[in-house]
């Protein structure tokens, strides 16, 4: 088995288990009988548990990145690219339960504060395809002039804050509805009228 296929069947495996112990409680052990391997053979692919923690955590992210790029890819107007965006990225943690178990366990994997973030380099991706899909709105006239770098800067905030609040704080049902409601202000106060 190549070394890319042994990896992601890695990071699966290891994400299963952070989602079920969370990060202090998970071993290499748990991680190493999920594969169906020795814990010396994880030292082949990663350093430590923490290393092995930050990369399966980026490779989670990453796929949860590519997910919503794959649906806003697949539009072509500036409106309806904003809110497949905004819609995909807010709606993926009910498919990836995994995932979402393992920000339960640890939510300063999604802080609100940017200087904290351990992620920053992958969030900045997200940042820069939201930057992308408003300078495509502005130039194609669907959305008024903004700033740029603050809007982005706000957006994303308030998008962390609806996945911390959503999936980690009180539940899915409790606040669809007020996304819906953000997310339409939001659009109003974009579209150039």
């Amino acid at each position: 088995m190549d070394n890319q296929q042994k990896l992601k069947e890695l990071f699966q495996a290891s994400l299963k288990v952070f989602a079920r112990y969370g990060y202090k409680k998970a071993t290499l052990e748990d991680i190493a009988a999920e594969l169906g391997m020795t814990k010396g053979a994880l030292y082949l692919y990663v350093k430590n548990k923490r290393d092995l923690y930050e990369r399966t955590v980026a490779e989670a992210l990453t796929r949860w990145q590519e997910r919503v790029e794959e649906a806003v890819q697949k539009e072509a107007d500036p409106v309806n690219k904003f809110t497949v965006l905004a819609y995909s990225a807010f709606q993926y943690l009910t498919e990836d339960e995994e995932l979402r178990n393992v920000l339960v366990h640890d939510p300063e994997i999604f802080p609100m504060f940017p200087r904290e973030d351990p992620y920053f380099a992958i969030n900045e991706r997200s940042r820069n395809m939201l930057k992308a899909v408003l300078k495509e709105g502005i130039e194609k006239k669907a959305f008024r002039e903004v700033e740029l770098e603050s809007m982005v800067w706000l957006l994303f905030s308030m998008y962390k804050m609806f996945i911390i609040e959503t999936y980690i704080i009180r539940g899915k049902e409790s606040t669809l509805n007020l996304f819906n409601q953000a997310l339409e202000l939001v659009l109003q106060g974009l579209i150039n009228k």
